[in-house]
């Protein structure tokens, strides 16, 4: 088989100024993988990177309204990450670094990993939701009605303030009053035990192949450290 042919400094900065994006890796990019949870964080002075082995989130370092905050917390992330011993197995682990964390006497970090965690979670659950089922369907539009009732409420006025619980039970009246006049359909239908046991089975493989994905990720994180 020939051997790939290196590419010239013309091509390389072809590509470069052809690139959809390009990030230059500078000496202050910081980058840390999580094993835990496939995921690699990277921050360089302008951007940040939040990526598992599906998907990839790039911030600017500002917006139109200022500071990104993805930016901000993401590098501020990848600092305690670093800055604390939170690796298991030769790997950093994120939960690792939350227990840590959490037993400092000061627990400022503590709540921006725990924070930032529940962000992530929201941002990486609804990404994969798009689909022709019902379910997948109903889901996307569950997602949506919330968000619009959620903004909904935020746009109000609020003289008279706003406790976190009041907000919850607008959330809640505005999503009946959405509902009212919804057709009631079957969207998770019933399953036998063969059902079942062909979905674990499909499950595990699928386990298996995250995990394969994830040990692609390390590797190409310790060449790009090494």
């Amino acid at each position: 088989m020939d051997k790939q042919k290196k590419v010239t400094k013309a091509q390389l900065e072809k590509r470069i100024s052809n690139a959809i994006l390009h990030v230059d890796k500078t000496k202050d990019t910081q980058s840390i993988f999580f094993d835990d949870k496939g995921l690699r964080l990277t921050a360089t002075e302008d951007w940040c990177i939040v990526e598992t082995g599906y998907h990839r989130h790039v911030f600017n370092n500002f917006t139109s309204e200022g500071v990104c905050r993805p930016w901000l917390y993401t590098k501020r992330m990848v600092e305690i990450a670093l800055e604390n011993d939170c690796q298991v197995n030769g790997g950093y682990s994120y939960q690792r670094l939350i227990q840590v964390l959490k037993d400092k006497e000061d627990q400022s970090d503590y709540n921006i990993a725990t924070y930032y965690d529940w962000w992530l979670m929201n941002i990486f659950a609804p990404l994969f939701s798009i689909g022709e089922t019902e379910a997948e369907c109903f889901l996307v539009y569950v997602d949506y009605m919330h968000n619009i009732a959620r903004n909904s409420i935020f746009l109000d006025e609020h003289k008279d303030g706003l406790t976190n619980k009041q907000f919850i039970d607008k959330l809640i009246e505005l999503i009946r009053d959405f509902t009212k006049g919804m057709e009631e359909r079957e969207i998770f239908v019933a399953k036998s035990d063969e059902d079942i046991m062909r979905e674990n089975i499909e499950a595990i493989q699928q386990d298996e192949n995250e995990k394969i994905i994830q040990e692609q990720m390390q590797n190409e994180n310790n060449e790009q450290n090494g």
